[in-house]
């Protein structure tokens, strides 16, 4: 249904009025994650074709994902030290990652010890391993832009 530009201008406003007013209640810090996951989302989507990693099927794009969002949020799991602690090669293949944590090795490590004991060896190598293959694959999937292609 087409609708008529002067209407569709009120819709646009009231929109806009809403979703100010929804932002004026929230903290600082959670617009703040709300627009960084915003900005992945459609830099992941301009650069890669789609607006999540898992969506793409690459191996470990949901780990990634749960890391971005994460990292933008400030929040510690296990998703995060590994997108941290890969930081470097995965803004090389056009991931883009924001702020990391600190120490995400030794972190990494204790957070999976805590939580396995005795299993936190081969999670840590497991998630290393995860990441890497994101990180090749990542390689293969990237579009290439405007600037490259010319």
């Amino acid at each position: 249904m087409k609708l008529p530009n002067d209407i569709r201008k009120r819709f646009i406003d009231y929109g806009r009025q809403g979703g100010n007013a929804r932002a004026a209640r929230l903290s600082a810090d959670t617009r703040r994650a709300t627009a960084r996951r915003a900005a992945t989302s459609r830099w992941t989507s301009e650069r890669f074709g789609a607006s999540s990693f898992a969506v793409l099927g690459l191996p470990g794009g949901d780990i990634v994902d749960t890391g971005l969002a994460d990292l933008a949020n400030g929040t510690i799991s296990a998703e995060s030290l590994v997108v941290s602690l890969a930081a470097p090669r995965l803004r090389r293949e056009g991931v883009p990652v924001g702020p990391v944590q600190t120490d995400p090795e030794n972190r990494l490590y204790e957070l999976l010890s805590a939580a396995m004991g005795d299993l936190a060896h081969a999670r840590y190598a497991a998630h290393l391993q995860q990441i890497e293959s994101f990180a090749d694959a990542c390689r293969f999937a990237r579009r290439p832009r405007l600037a490259d292609a010319q």
